[in-house]
């Protein structure tokens, strides 16, 4: 997880933390890296964290690029192959069973390939206003899903393909993918915001041709589709596994300074990670 020690932040990823708590055994580390603004609170204030298990990391915030090289670190610091990506500002209601996440990401189950990134973001369509007849249909169309153990995915395909592809502010992934992705953003996409970047790593390295991109979605969207209910994108956001921006107006908060700044790829990525 990410973070800052901004005061303005502390209660929502208190929030977050708990939420993730909530997934009994899910976890063999957890680890929340924080950005340091000038004002916010001390790295002090994160025992009581430390104690419950939890590894705090922490660096100062720099001007630009921060909230891309607290991905790097976070995702870095971990020791397993399969890893969990959070921002602070959301509450994880429902992960995957261990078992189907497993299976995802090491059997060719989704058409024949393995899941190569899991998505919490219900994002499907870039106007959340719009309706666009490909994609009702791409979303009531029950081919377009799959069920393993009980847990429901959508398969993202090119009839969603937009600069969001890969997104955010949740997502299950493997260290070694979203390390390669970020790695190549760095060299070749300068100036672009991290998801945009990531998502466009994706294809250019060639991980959609033994990789499927999944949203993990509430179970009853199945039902709900087989009785010919009619599911709008917007209504899309309800059926997240997370409560985040889009489905929750409790979560929606004031721009943390700096962050329009911290969350693109700028020049000299790694010397900057270096210095922290």
């Amino acid at each position: 997880m990410i973070t800052t020690n901004l005061q303005s932040r502390l209660q929502l990823m208190q929030n977050c933390v708990a939420s993730v708590e909530k997934q009994c055994g899910v976890f063999s580390k957890k680890i929340l890296s924080v950005d340091e603004f000038p004002g916010g609170v001390s790295t002090d204030w994160y025992d009581t964290l430390r104690k419950k298990g939890w590894t705090v990391l922490s660096k100062k915030v720099i001007p630009r690029g921060s909230m891309v090289l607290n991905q790097y670190r976070v995702v870095s610091a971990a020791d397993s192959d399969i890893v969990l990506y959070t921002e602070d500002d959301i509450v994880i209601n429902r992960l995957p069973k261990t078992t189907t996440i497993h299976k995802l990401f090491t059997q060719p189950m989704v058409h024949g390939k393995r899941a190569g990134f899991i998505c919490f973001n219900t994002h499907v369509w870039k106007r959340f206003t719009q309706n666009p007849k490909h994609i009702m249909d791409f979303i009531h169309d029950l081919g377009n899903y799959i069920i393993v153990d009980g847990d429901v995915f959508l398969v993202k395909r090119d009839v969603m393909k937009d600069k969001y592809f890969l997104n955010f502010p949740a997502a299950l992934t493997t260290r070694q993918m979203f390390l390669e992705l970020q790695r190549y953003a760095f060299v070749h996409k300068v100036g672009w915001g991290t998801e945009q970047a990531m998502t466009s790593a994706w294809f250019e390295l060639g991980k959609d041709k033994e990789n499927e991109v999944l949203i993990s979605l509430k179970p009853e969207i199945i039902d709900h589709i087989k009785s010919g209910k009619r599911i709008t994108v917007l209504d899309f956001y309800n059926y997240a596994n997370i409560n985040f921006w889009n489905n929750d107006v409790t979560l929606r908060h004031p721009e943390t300074p700096g962050r329009r700044e911290g969350c693109g790829i700028v020049e000299n990525m790694f010397q900057l990670y270096e210095n922290l």
